[in-house]
């Protein structure tokens, strides 16, 4: 058994508690990814058909907004699932770019593969919907904090949470998503 197949089979029995034999069925569905630093996942008006197990490394969700600068609307560390879920789910093009900050690998699954198994395997049902319940959380607390706490909070969070995205992510990508200045950022950094 390769080492990092290992991970992906121990990340899978965290979320769910399964066998380690349907543990290691679902993993092998699973086929090896290596992505640049800058290189994207998910691009723009194009069907995402990429479900990610990000192994190793630092991604990002990005989008333009109506001036055409590039927004960070979520990041992702290791050990975590990366896809597009609109895009993904609906076959339709993604509004969204999902592009690794650093060199990034892990193992990918798709659409079609996906949903094969997902037919074929209650164990990854129950993955899958555990997967999904756990982004439409986080989605919610993004948003509710956007809306109730302020920059200096948010930042806080971010430091206590994920650590990770401030020590390896180009501070205009941290500014976007915490939805301040980069000046205010710098400011917040000198005072913490």
């Amino acid at each position: 058994m390769d080492k990092n197949r290992d991970l992906l089979i121990n990340f899978i029995q965290n979320i769910v508690p399964i066998s380690r034999e349907d543990a290691l069925e679902i993993a092998n569905s699973f086929h090896q990814l290596q992505l640049k630093k800058g290189e994207l996942l998910v691009k723009e008006n194009q069907t995402s058909d990429d479900y990610f197990y990000l192994q190793q490394g630092l991604m990002r969700t990005f989008l333009y907004d109506l001036k055409g600068d590039e927004i960070t609307t979520d990041f992702f560390i290791e050990n975590n699932i990366v896809f597009e879920v609109t895009s993904f789910f609906n076959r339709i093009p993604s509004e969204a770019n999902i592009q690794a900050i650093t060199d990034c690998s892990g193992f990918r699954i798709s659409y079609k593969e996906l949903n094969t198994l997902f037919h074929n395997k209650v164990a990854f049902r129950d993955f899958g919907r555990a997967i999904l319940v756990k982004e439409f959380i986080s989605s919610k607390k993004r948003n509710y904090g956007m809306i109730n706490r302020t920059a200096e909070q948010r930042y806080q969070d971010l430091l206590l949470s994920r650590p990770k995205i401030l020590q390896h992510s180009p501070l205009k990508y941290v500014a976007s998503y915490l939805g301040i200045t980069d000046s205010t950022l710098s400011r917040l950094r000198k005072k913490m």
